[in-house]
């Protein structure tokens, strides 16, 4: 089982260097990353982008040696995400530079020129807990792509979320489904569809996984909390995914996880022909070169 980025760095060696497909390719912060990736032996850089921006990027970096660069191909402002589009289709994974969100995913979604499948498409984030002595990997989702979730979707972001874990080697994750409180109540939507989902999963609807719901954070991360409110669960205290109700639940979890503590993070978005990535613009290359390295991961 995999329980740091540090060794995801080292297991993903195995496939050699990976096209890394970057769309905006003037983006400093994923230049740093793509370099990265290339000096620890697992990937290397596809920029896709105003030639004589990510020039004068490469050059405001100081980065004379572009060995990390396997080619750099030119694309005006309108084109940048068919193009890179276009660009891992031939291989590799795509990592979101200097270009909005909404457009790279607006292309992804393409019927037909995009990377669209008959799979679901959600956003996972992976945060390295480091509160104990043997750090681990802990998935959230879904913070980046599905706003609010109905019960069909719910399953599926449910069902990505354990591919991905399985892909980090944990066998039989456990899923908490979060919500403010640990039991149900009619007044809040989401500890009725946590209870469901339950319900589902212990039916044998939903395999490969343990899950329980709904569950307060503490209750669902801390083995103190989970005693201290005489909760017994297979999940309560030793979840490896955590499943918010909505995007906003989601987005802000991550970013605290990001801005308060110094936990190693990354995300990929799965679903698609290809991982994605689409780390927000403040995100610093450490973030999107963790991101890189399970993306390639998930692409296995």
């Amino acid at each position: 089982m995999i329980t740091s980025f540090q060794q995801l760095f080292r297991e993903i060696t195995i496939y050699g260097k990976q096209r890394i497909v970057i769309a905006g390719g003037e983006d400093p912060e994923a230049l740093k990353a793509v370099r990265a990736s290339f000096e620890n032996g697992f990937g290397k850089a596809v920029l896709v982008g105003n030639k004589n921006k990510i020039e004068d990027s490469l050059m405001e970096l100081g980065y004379q040696d572009r060995a990390f660069i396997e080619n750099i191909v030119s694309a005006r402002e309108e084109e940048k995400a068919y193009i890179a589009i276009e660009e891992v289709k031939n291989g590799g994974i795509l990592l979101k530079g200097k270009i909005n969100t909404a457009s790279l995913m607006s292309a992804v979604l393409h019927k037909e020129k995009g990377l669209r499948t008959d799979d679901f498409i959600s956003n996972v984030f992976v945060f390295e807990d480091r509160r104990e002595k043997q750090s681990r990997l802990i998935l959230l989702s879904d913070g980046g792509i599905n706003i609010k979730p109905d019960l069909k979707a719910m399953v599926a972001i449910i069902k990505n979320a354990v591919k991905v874990a399985h892909k980090l080697g944990i066998e039989k994750p456990k899923v908490a489904l979060l919500a403010a409180v640990e039991t149900v109540n009619p007044d809040m939507e989401e500890t009725l569809q946590a209870s469901i989902i339950t319900r589902m999963y212990q039916r044998g609807q939903i395999e490969n996984c343990v899950i329980d719901g709904p569950l307060a954070l503490d209750n669902a991360i801390s083995e103190f909390a989970a005693e201290k409110k005489g909760i017994d669960s297979p999940v309560a205290g030793k979840a490896d995914i955590l499943i918010v109700p909505n995007i906003a639940c989601g987005n802000i979890f991550g970013k605290s996880i990001m801005y308060y503590t110094d936990f190693p993070e990354g995300n990929v978005v799965v679903g698609a022909r290809v991982p994605i990535m689409i780390p927000s613009r403040a995100d610093k290359s450490e973030g999107k070169l963790n991101s890189i390295a399970l993306s390639i991961l998930c692409s296995r």
